[in-house]
């Protein structure tokens, strides 16, 4: 598929606070996103977070947001029209000192006319002088599932109507902390709720090749996350970070199809030289369920992938860059028919100005 995507962000904030403790940062994002010869879909997404200070430990937090799409498709038979628009007011009162820090709110919600309140609570606790720290929370949010928003999940989706958001409650717990002046790590474990969440599978019907979406009316996933980081003067870092989900309770599919069970990331970044920075990445998972023709369900086998780069800067506004990607050439599919490019290398110039 052949997609262009256009878009720009225009916002204002304030740099102080004024006599009336009021902080803003309005901001809207347009965007154009066209698979060619198939679908135009275009989007305004507008936020306004306003912050009024009460003294030195409370504070009030109201953000707007209206988040307004149009679609409609071309040379399809038939052809169709269709809007998809969510429109959100958050107001949260948050207690803060520098041992506790505590957001209360609610985010009433209209998802395509359909009125929704989700909850914004959660806090956390420091202990050890600011060492470690236990975060908990109940939160809320929808997930806005236009075209642009699938594909950029799975270039190989199908133009199909209509969109439909997913609806997310989570529950949380964890702790996180920093060990003297480089080490912090994350550990969180949550208990997740989706309505519509949206499985890709393939459209066995045709050619096996394009993906349509199956929306699970309601499914769990018990999700555990952590993640760790070694800063060095911001001259090198070391980043690691792994997420088990394990999805159950559906009622419209068998399984969680083409989701991912375990994914591991790391990174590493090393300005080796003033002028020159080094860098690497490691990306592994396991293979989740997909369903191939005749509804058989298989599993992926796992996959992972090194690579590898440098940036050199030449003057002040230019610089180049080079990466070699998938160095072990392993061949592994995240969609199922369409295996990943081996060893291969890129490199371009960037420009600041």
């Amino acid at each position: 598929q052949q997609f262009q995507d256009l878009s720009f962000t225009i916002g204002i904030r304030n740099t102080k606070t004024g006599d009336f403790g009021i902080n803003y940062n309005p901001n809207l994002q347009v965007s154009n996103f066209i698979n060619v010869n198939k679908l135009s879909e275009t989007s305004f997404i507008l936020t306004a977070p306003v912050e009024k200070q009460f003294g030195e430990v409370f504070a009030l937090r109201v953000e707007g947001k209206a988040d307004i799409t149009s679609y409609s498709t071309k040379n399809a038979f038939p052809n169709f029209k269709g809007n998809n628009n969510v429109f959100q007011v958050a107001p949260s009162l948050v207690f803060s000192t520098p041992r506790v820090s505590i957001n209360g709110g609610i985010i009433p919600t209209w998802d395509n006319g359909k009125f929704e309140w989700l909850p914004n609570v959660f806090a956390e606790a420091y202990i050890a002088e600011n060492v470690f720290a236990f975060q908990a929370g109940w939160v809320g949010k929808y997930t806005k599932n236009s075209y642009r928003n699938l594909s950029d999940l799975n270039p190989y989706y199908a133009i199909l109507a209509p969109q439909k958001n997913t609806k997310e409650i989570e529950y949380y717990g964890g702790i996180k902390g920093t060990l003297g002046k480089h080490f912090s790590f994350n550990a969180k474990a949550g208990y997740v709720t989706y309505e519509n969440l949206p499985f890709f599978i393939n459209d066995t019907a045709t050619d096996n090749k394009a993906f349509a979406v199956s929306n699970e009316s309601k499914v769990k996933n018990f999700k555990v996350h952590g993640d760790a980081s070694f800063v060095s003067k911001e001259k090198f870092t070391v980043t690691a970070g792994v997420t088990f989900n394990g999805y159950t309770g559906m009622k419209d599919n068998a399984r969680a199809w083409n989701t991912v069970p375990m994914e591991f990331t790391s990174s590493l970044r090393w300005w080796a030289f003033k002028q020159v920075m080094l860098k690497a990445d490691f990306y592994a998972f396991g293979g989740g369920h997909y369903l191939d023709k005749g509804n058989v369900s298989k599993v992926f086998s796992p996959g992972s992938d090194l690579s590898a780069g440098a940036e050199f800067k030449i003057t002040k506004m230019f610089s180049a860059w080079i990466d070699v990607n998938n160095i072990l050439n392993n061949k592994y599919q995240r969609w199922h028919n369409y295996q990943v490019l081996g060893l291969n290398v890129m490199g371009g110039v960037r420009v600041n100005f």
